[in-house]
C-alpha cells in the first residue's frame, strides 16, 4: 500500500494560519471602518489616513475575492480540460496558456477600463481573463505531478477500474492542489486592480481602492496619505500569497489504493 509523502513540514500550516488571521483581521477592520468615521455620513476627506485606507479596503478586498474566484475557476477549469481531453488538446491548450502567461496581460486591465467605461463587471472580467492563463499552468502542473504519484500506479497495478481510480483516488487527491492553484488568483486579482487604480483606471470612485488612493496620494505628494493604503495593500498581498502557498505545501490529502 502506497501513501504519498506530504510536502508539509509544519511550518507552511503555521504560516497559513497566520495569513488567515491577518486576512480575517483586515476584513473585520474594513467592515467596521464606517463606525470609525466622524459624523453620521462618511466623509472620506475628513477621515484620518488609516480610516480612509480601511474604507478603501472594502472595495479592494471585495473585488479581489470576486474577480479572483472567477479567474481561479476559469484557470483551474482550463487546466483540468487540458489534462482530460487528450494529448493533442492538452498540447494546444497549454501552449496557448504558456504564451499568454508570457505576455503583460495586466496591461489589459487599465486598457479595458479606459476603453469600455470602467464598470465593475468589465473590470472583473478583464482581471479574471488576465490571471486565468497563469492559474491554468499551475493547475495543469499539479495534475501532471499527481498523475505520476506512486499510489495511482499502485491502484492501476491492483486492477482497479479507471472509474474507481478517478472516484476514489484522483478526485479526492486533486482537490487540495487545484484549490491551492486557484487561490493564487486572489493576490493576482488584487495586484491587477491596484495597478489599474494607480493609473486612475481601477474601481469606480464610490467603491474605493487601495491602488487608487495610493496613486492619488503619490500625485499630490502626500506621504502620510500614501503610507496607509500602500501598507495595507502589501500586507494583504503577502497574506493571500502565504495562504495559497500553505495550501500547496500541504500536498494531496491522501492516497491509499485499495483493491
Amino acid at each position: 500500500m502506497m501513501t504519498p509523502v506530504s510536502r508539509s513540514d509544519g511550518r507552511p500550516g503555521g504560516r497559513g494560519g497566520a495569513a488567515m488571521a491577518v486576512l480575517a483581521g483586515l476584513a473585520l477592520a474594513c467592515a467596521v471602518a464606517p463606525l470609525m468615521a466622524d459624523g453620521a455620513a462618511i466623509r472620506r476627506h475628513d477621515a484620518d489616513p488609516l480610516v480612509a485606507a480601511l474604507l478603501d479596503g472594502r472595495g479592494s478586498l471585495s473585488f479581489a475575492l470576486f474577480a479572483g474566484l472567477l479567474g481561479g475557476a476559469v484557470g483551474v477549469g482550463w487546466g483540468v480540460l487540458a489534462t482530460a481531453l487528450g494529448q493533442r488538446a492538452e498540447r494546444r491548450l497549454m501552449t496557448a496558456a504558456t504564451r499568454l502567461t508570457a505576455l503583460p496581460l495586466v496591461l489589459m486591465v487599465p486598457l479595458a477600463a479606459g476603453l469600455l467605461g470602467g464598470g465593475v463587471g468589465i473590470l472583473a472580467l478583464t482581471v479574471a481573463l488576465a490571471v486565468a492563463p497563469a492559474i491554468a499552468g499551475l493547475a495543469h502542473a499539479e495534475l501532471n505531478a499527481l498523475m505520476r504519484r506512486e499510489f495511482l500506479t499502485a491502484a492501476r497495478a491492483a486492477g482497479l477500474s479507471e472509474g474507481t481510480i478517478l472516484r476514489r483516488h484522483l478526485i479526492p487527491n486533486a482537490l487540495r492542489p487545484l484549490l491551492a492553484a486557484g487561490a493564487l488568483a486572489l493576490p493576482r486579482a488584487l495586484a491587477a486592480e491596484s495597478f489599474a487604480g494607480l493609473l486612475g483606471l481601477g474601481l469606480p470612485a464610490p467603491l474605493g481602492s487601495w491602488g487608487a488612493s495610493a496613486g492619488l496620494a503619490a500625485r499630490l505628494g502626500d506621504p502620510l496619505a500614501l503610507a496607509a493604503p500602500a501598507l495595507l495593500l502589501a500586507v494583504s498581498l503577502w497574506a493571500l500569497c502565504a495562504f495559497a502557498e500553505s495550501l500547496r505545501a500541504q500536498g494531496p490529502r491522501s492516497g491509499n489504493p485499495r483493491p
